[in-house]
């Protein structure tokens, strides 16, 4: 049970790396979803990502055990509405396992994680900038986005972007010069 008070990075990916969303209107179904679902659990989510086999999110709980009971409702949901979609309802898992965690210790780590997330599509090769990853924090300023982020125990730092789409040996330079 994952105590409220934390943050946690949390994710999952699709089984055998199986793809989770094919198309733009998957990624936005899934957002929908996430919303939905959101509204029935004490759960903030100060950051994510979505990719093509995968997720994360940066969630901060607001009751014990909560972070639990999301992401089973989000999962089983997602499971069902991707299998009717696809045309393989009882054709196995769509996740490989039970989501994982990873709880966050300070303040750089949390920058940290909240940066590995949404740099996640730079890193596949997706995009030359997380904001225009649509399906992450990094771009969820977007006014028709249903998925809205809830603020952390750790405001971004106004050069966020600069940070997140800095290659890592640039930032620490930066960092170093500062």
């Amino acid at each position: 049970m994952l105590p409220a008070g934390f943050v946690y990075h949390v994710g999952n990916r699709g089984s055998r790396k199986g793809l989770l969303f094919d198309r733009p209107d998957d990624y936005d179904a899934f957002e929908r979803l996430v919303a939905e679902v959101r509204e029935a659990f004490a759960v903030r989510i100060i950051a994510y990502c979505l990719m093509y086999n995968h997720w994360h999110f940066l969630v901060w709980p607001l009751e014990n055990g909560i972070v639990s009971r999301f992401l089973k409702k989000l999962e089983e949901s997602h499971a069902s509405m991707f299998r009717r979609q696809t045309n393989t309802v009882g054709q196995g898992a769509v996740y490989e396992a039970r989501f994982w965690d990873a709880p966050i210790h300070d303040d750089l780590h949390l920058l940290a994680a909240w940066r590995y997330i949404e740099r996640n599509p730079i890193e596949a090769g997706l995009v030359e900038r997380a904001e225009d990853w649509r399906w992450s924090s990094a771009s969820n300023m977007r006014s028709e986005s249903p998925l809205k982020m809830d603020l952390g125990p750790l405001a971004r730092p106004a050069n966020w972007l600069g940070i997140v789409n800095a290659s890592y040996v640039d930032f620490l330079i930066d960092y170093h010069e500062d």
